[in-house]
């Protein structure tokens, strides 16, 4: 039985291996959880408790997933007993786990800004987004307790690995009875692994499986960054769904807009005006903290403001698609990093442009960041001004581009020149890691209780000298402003970390020369709607594509949708539903910060007016997520591909 001895000194050595690495994903949990402390608060110490144990459940399959190669090798055979082989197994062994425990590592931190566990779409925006690699530098000096965490963790586990003992290994001699003996131990152990890969349902386990062990909020604590990249891999297609036949589905949701106004179309310019990461939270008006973004405060007191306003996204790819195509990303990748960025699409510059309108995006930061260029060109952009068109270099804030001061005053002077009508879109980025001021301005800014909050006065100060500068211009009075954020960032108050604080971020629009475009309003707005609620406001004579909602329109639905770790969640008046594609994981009401979890099905509610909520959010959310997948997968985002005079569906799957 020494041969067998031999076998078995490999399988033991993987399952000490094994059991190391699930105590290394513990600790990167707690790290995790350590970093992000904000975020999970007010949930109590059993609920951490029982999220850390749920846990070990997708490590082990992470685990499982990642070394199946070294699972392989267990396979019966002489090969896996030469030293010169081990070694060079034991090195391959330790750099792949290295690596996918440094993505947990990173992701505790990362998740500060994007409030979830990365997915696939990080390789993306890796290979499109050569700012993220210029910063690297940077990101390891500011967050080097992260570095060096992981560096002492991989140097204990290199030097404390456990390893083959090659004195109890021998050559084996070939023989049909210990072969057909290690064939039989390995089909059982490779069973195991399996079931253990996998889990004991239908499907694999994935990413929502672990809304069924916890609350929405602790699902990022739950899940490990390496098992949300692999199970998004395999995410780039979105699948039909037919929760309604097309008859019903068509009357529950339809983003096909017809206004039909009997005013004449109004051309006026049109300028959006996107500021990196300006959360709800940080503006005084909106009932944030006060004193970080004065003057944008002092124009939303002048506008029609919407104080329940949110992003359909956490990432500023993200934004764009929503904000001026009206697309959300309701989906793993963002739309723009999608199999489904080459669709034809229906935007606000390509409709105002075929009205004889002039059409620009400006973006301080390196051509190309960030796919924007790109995006705008597909959304029938005609001029794209970045750091290239800027030329000049003085301005360069040593990371992401120019500051937002003279690239506003830089914008404002094109406008000057652009031939009216005209349809802009800035998008500020001062207010960007590492949240740096111009030297001029050190002790201008007073420092927050977050690094970001520094740079997000600052740039609400370079947006009062654009103003200063534009009030004065021929074309001021005659153009609509849209103030609106890519998305929200770092929360200082416990409610917006919450699951719905985390999307708020301001809507409003303002036109000097109207004074009836005024007001605060606590109606659900998300960044989808500005695109018809623009159009709208311009009298446009013409249908057109767009999934969200004109915010004038008074018979219009109020909600905000969005997609986070497998969840859809939709917000709809006082009320949020969580839906992961097949059912209903909670209802409740969202203004209650304190509560968490709510009901997940109509049989638990008792009040008729909330069974009517209930019925009528879970028929609008699928209709939505339908008609979302079907008009991607078919193409039918414009109504260049739709037949509306025939009475076809636009979503109709061919």
């Amino acid at each position: 039985m020494y041969h067998m001895n031999s076998y078995w000194q490999h399988v033991i050595l993987f399952l000490k291996r094994f059991i190391w690495l699930l105590a290394l994903y513990s600790v990167s949990r707690l790290f995790f959880y350590v970093l992000n402390t904000g975020y999970f608060s007010g949930s109590s110490f059993p609920d951490i408790l029982e999220t850390f144990i749920a846990g070990v459940r997708f490590d082990i399959a992470t685990i499982l997933f990642i070394n199946v190669i070294f699972i392989i090798i267990l396979l019966p055979g002489n090969y896996k007993n030469k030293p010169g082989l081990q070694k060079t197994f034991d090195i391959l062994f330790f750099t792949v786990n290295a690596l996918a425990l440094l993505s947990n590592f990173i992701d505790a931190k990362f998740f500060d800004f994007i409030n979830k566990r990365s997915t696939s779409s990080i390789f993306t925006m890796l290979g499109t987004n050569k700012d993220v690699w210029l910063l690297f530098p940077q990101f390891i000096k500011d967050y080097w307790y992260v570095a060096l965490t992981w560096i002492i963790l991989m140097a204990g586990f290199w030097r404390w690995m456990p390893r083959l003992k090659h004195n109890k290994v021998v050559a084996e001699k070939f023989s049909i009875k210990y072969l057909s003996y290690q064939l039989f131990v390995f089909a059982g152990i490779m069973g195991m692994i399996l079931l253990g890969a996998r889990g004991t349902g239908l499907k694999p386990i994935c990413i929502i499986d672990a809304a069924s062990y916890t609350e929405l909020k602790l699902v990022p604590l739950v899940i490990n960054t390496p098992f949300s990249i692999l199970k998004t891999m395999d995410n780039q297609n979105l699948k039909p769904l037919t929760y309604f036949n097309e008859d019903s589905v068509f009357l529950i949701y339809n983003p096909v807009h017809s206004f039909h106004r009997v005013q004449e179309f109004n051309k006026k310019n049109v300028v959006i005006i996107i500021l990196e990461s300006f959360s709800k939270e940080y503006s005084g008006f909106l009932g944030g903290q006060a004193g970080y973004t004065p003057f944008l405060d002092s124009m939303l007191e002048k506008s029609l403001v919407f104080t329940n306003a949110f992003a359909n996204g956490t990432q500023s790819y993200e934004a764009m698609p929503a904000i001026i195509a009206g697309i959300p990303s309701l989906m793993d990748e963002p739309y723009s990093g999608s199999n489904y960025a080459g669709n034809l699409i229906e935007s606000l510059p390509g409709l105002l442009r075929q009205e004889g309108y002039h059409t620009s995006f400006f973006h301080g930061g390196n051509n190309g960041t960030m796919g924007f260029s790109n995006f705008a060109k597909v959304a029938g952009t005609e001029h794209y001004f970045g750091r290239d068109e800027y030329g000049n270099d003085a301005d360069f804030d040593g990371h992401w581009g120019i500051w937002d001061e003279p690239f506003l005053q830089y914008f404002a002077s094109k406008l000057n020149v652009f031939p009216q009508p005209f349809f802009s879109t800035i998008f500020t980025l001062s207010s960007h890691h590492p949240y740096n001021v111009p030297e001029k301005y050190t002790n201008k800014f007073k420092e927050g209780v977050l690094p970001i909050l520094k740079s997000v006065s600052y740039a609400d100060f370079a947006l009062r000298a654009f103003f200063k500068t534009a009030c004065q211009m021929p074309w001021y009075n005659n153009t609509l402003f849209v103030f609106t954020a890519d998305h929200a960032a770092q929360a200082v108050e416990r409610i917006y970390n919450s699951t719905t604080g985390i999307y708020a971020i301001p809507v409003a629009f303002y036109c000097p020369s109207d004074s009836t475009l005024n007001g605060k309003t606590k109606a659900i707005a998300q960044q989808i709607d500005i695109m018809p609620t623009v159009l709208d406001y311009l009298n446009y004579p013409k249908s057109f594509f767009a999934f969200g909602e004109s915010l004038i329109d008074s018979t219009g639905s109020r909600l905000a949708i969005s997609f986070l770790n497998g969840m859809y969640q939709m917000i709809e008046g006082d009320f949020v539903m969580l839906f992961n594609g097949k059912k209903v994981i909670s209802f409740y009401n969202w203004t209650n910060q304190l509560q968490k979890q709510g009901v997940d099905s109509y049989d638990s509610l008792v009040d008729p007016v909330l069974k009517a909520n209930f019925l009528s959010m879970e028929s609008r959310i699928k209709a939505i997520v339908q008609t979302y997948n079907a008009c991607l997968i078919n193409n039918r985002t414009s109504l260049h591909q739709n037949s509306i005079a025939t009475g076809q569906s636009p979503f109709e799957i061919k």
